[in-house]
């Protein structure tokens, strides 16, 4: 390996793109390589270097002034962010190619397929890196080859899909773009088109690992040139030394950190509800009565993550009710959070990021998917993995408080729940393995170093 060789990655302008993305990043320095990260910013800044890892970060424009709001029209959205990226990466790879230190391969968040060309007409290697697990890319591909046809409804169908090394999916288990085609056509048209040219990409990175989707796995490899490269959650959270060494990291972070810390410092092992759903998920004031009524009839101590966008749809007066059983904050550090030793559960919007950090940190969970890649990972969750339980809803899309408090008590207690947390006990195990020195995951990082350096 030639020390310090140069990665480009440009990941997908989204917090669950950019996280796993940039965390590969320090997979990458800790291998010697030099990444350079490329982040879609609406204010872009001068280049720098994060303090930690030596990562230099490249903001470019999405293309949009100051005062437009940028997801008024998705499709003008992305328009934008590819005229953007389009016009400034090809000066940036020139740019670098006279610093001496030339790159030798752009690693792309896969909703962007386009940029492959980009690549290799600029004598880069390409590699595609999908933030999803593949049990939800094989969905999208057998969209995209016409093998399985797409529902107009998910309402009216019962067995709908067969995959391999699936179990058999309902409506409710598919992504919601398939089911609600018609309430997301752009969308659709995205997620299905980053299957497009797989045929051409020199490789193929996933943020999953090689366990957790075993069967599936060998089917993608025998298509594509596919490496498993996760979890890619800081190794100090999968650590077992680290955890238990109770100043690992919190230090360094601010009042909102301590407020929480010091907060489940206080409670017993395994006795806390953590409930967080994600920077895009938006429940309605109906749900958000009966999420706060179910919780508080649990009887369990809760940690709720409610955005300050979102609190005037909160009961009046809950604050104060729940002052002794639940803390309710507007953040939360959530790996912190899941590590620690009181989170009992953890209630999930079921995105893939949410649910990789709840595997690999053996949290108990409790799915309440919404929309996108999160009804099929929460069926995964339940039916597969068997890490935890997922929320019926009524026929008026609704969870009701009843509802909360059974899956709280399932997951929490009785034998039902003791199986759950041997299960996730299991999948942390696995997860460790896989990212630790040796393991398939940092192989896959080793293999793919050694491929381009």
């Amino acid at each position: 390996m030639r020390e310090g060789c140069h990665v480009i990655v440009l990941p997908f302008p989204g917090q669950g793109h950019l996280t796993p993305m940039s965390q590969f990043c320090k997979r990458l320095v800790s291998k010697g390589l030099k990444p350079t990260l490329v982040v879609v910013s609406d204010k872009p800044s001068p280049p720098y270097k994060t303090e930690r890892d030596s990562i230099t970060v490249v903001p470019i424009p999405n293309g949009f002034q100051e005062g437009e709001d940028p997801l008024q029209d998705l499709d003008d959205y992305m328009d934008r962010v590819e005229t953007s990226i389009k016009n400034r990466l090809p000066e940036l790879i020139q740019d670098m190619k006279l610093s001496g230190n030339p790159p030798r391969v752009l690693v792309y968040d896969s909703t962007m397929p386009w940029l492959l060309d980009i690549a290799h007409g600029h004598g880069l290697r390409g590699a595609a890196f999908f933030t999803q697990p593949w049990l939800v890319s094989v969905i999208y591909y057998h969209v995209l080859k016409g093998s399985f046809s797409v529902p107009s409804t998910k309402y009216g169908h019962s067995t709908l899909a067969s995959f391999p090394s699936f179990p058999v999916l309902n409506a409710n288990d598919l992504p919601s773009f398939l089911c609600e085609s018609s309430s997301y056509p752009n969308i659709l048209r995205i997620v299905v088109d980053q299957l497009s040219n797989m045929d051409r990409v020199d490789i193929v990175l996933c943020n999953t690992f090689d366990k957790l989707e075993e069967k599936l796995l060998k089917w993608v490899q025998s298509l594509w040139p596919v490496m498993n490269i996760g979890p890619t959650v800081p190794s100090m959270y999968l650590d077992k030394q680290l955890q238990e060494d109770k100043n690992y990291g919190f230090s360094l972070f601010n009042a909102k950190v301590t407020e929480c810390v010091e907060w489940l410092n206080s409670k017993q092992p395994n006795s806390v509800v953590y409930v967080s759903f994600g920077s895009l998920v938006v429940l309605k004031e109906d749900q958000m009565m009966e999420l706060a009524s179910g919780l508080k009839q649990t009887g369990r101590f809760f940690l709720w993550v409610v955005r300050e966008t979102e609190t005037d749809k909160l009961p009046k007066n809950l604050v104060e009710e729940i002052s002794e059983k639940g803390l309710i904050v507007s953040w939360s550090p959530q790996l912190e959070v899941l590590a620690h030793e009181s989170i009992g559960c953890f209630l999930t919007h079921c995105g893939w990021n949410s649910t990789l950090e709840g595997l690999s940190l053996g949290v108990p969970m409790i799915g309440m998917p919404h929309w996108t890649d999160q009804p099929t990972n929460a069926k995964f969750v339940e039916d597969v993995w068997k890490v935890g339980v997922r929320v019926k809803t009524e026929a008026d899309g609704l969870v009701r408080r009843e509802e909360i408090v059974r899956c709280v008590a399932e997951v929490m207690e009785g034998e039902k729940g003791k199986e759950i947390r041997r299960n996730a006990e299991k999948w942390k195990v696995l997860a460790r393995e896989a990212v630790c020195e040796g393991g398939t995951s940092d192989k896959s990082v080793d293999k793919f170093v050694s491929m381009f350096c």
